[in-house]
């Protein structure tokens, strides 16, 4: 396995992530500004845990790796997918350029578009089909490579600048009860929100240096909690599925 595991594990810390900020489970050790930046975590799951290059501007970004965080937007919203969309003659879910435009808009506004090209990430492919003007997506079931953690809020005007710390996926661990315990941040990004008339949107992600007043992890409550015989990181788990 191992791949199975490891997909159960990090999916369901997503899915942690969502109900808390929609308030069905507990978190311990909130800080003031915690409902706040859960909300922003839930926006930024499908572009952290795909990792793109930096930018100090969208205008500047790789429009591919975007492409592919708004098409993860859109696996992830469970409202939607997979129900929402048909299959072609190979089992292929399809996923409408036209959604696709819609979510990228909503990550990262409207000055750049997505140019519909077959677009090939990190740890997922996704085709695009000229004649249905589709995405055909073959598989969801890959295992993100960062969750996000926002450690700091600043906001003027118009504009929000997040502090975000990057969680390695494999760095989670589990305790007896199933909860899952968060790791430290293996990097930090700035990023930067701008307001338009449908909200905030990405507008720049640059890399930064470990804020001095970093927040301590906390434990999260799973969903469905899963007893282990002691607390483990992912990679001891695997090997002992092995």
């Amino acid at each position: 396995m191992t791949g199975v595991l490891k997909r159960k594990i990090i999916f369901a810390i997503i899915g942690v992530i969502f109900a808390v900020g929609s308030g069905i489970n507990a978190v311990k050790d909130l800080t003031d500004n915690s409902e706040k930046k859960l909300e922003y975590e839930t926006m930024l799951i499908p572009v952290v845990m795909y990792d793109p290059d930096m930018f100090d501007d969208v205008s500047a970004s790789n429009l591919n790796q975007l492409t592919v965080c708004a098409v993860w937007s859109i696996i992830k919203d469970k409202e939607i997918y997979p129900g929402k969309y048909e299959t072609d003659d190979q089992g292929n879910i399809m996923i409408p350029a036209e959604d696709v435009e819609k979510a990228f808009a909503k990550l990262f506004g409207t000055d750049v578009i997505p140019t519909h090209i077959g677009v090939k990430g990190n740890f997922d492919e996704f085709s695009f089909n000229e004649q249905s003007r589709c995405y055909l997506v073959t598989s969801a079931g890959t295992v993100p490579i960062y969750t996000p953690k926002v450690t700091e809020i600043d906001k003027t005007s118009n504009t929000v600048v997040l502090t975000v710390g990057y969680l390695a996926a494999e760095a989670w661990a589990q305790d007896s009860a199933g909860n899952f315990i968060q790791p430290e941040p293996s990097k930090f990004v700035k990023i930067t929100l701008r307001e338009n008339d449908n909200g905030y949107y990405i507008s720049a992600m640059q890399a930064t240096d470990a804020p001095e007043n970093a927040e301590p992890g906390v434990t999260l409550q799973a969903t469905a909690p899963v007893t282990l015989p002691e607390a483990t990181t992912e990679e001891e788990t695997t090997e002992e599925v092995e």
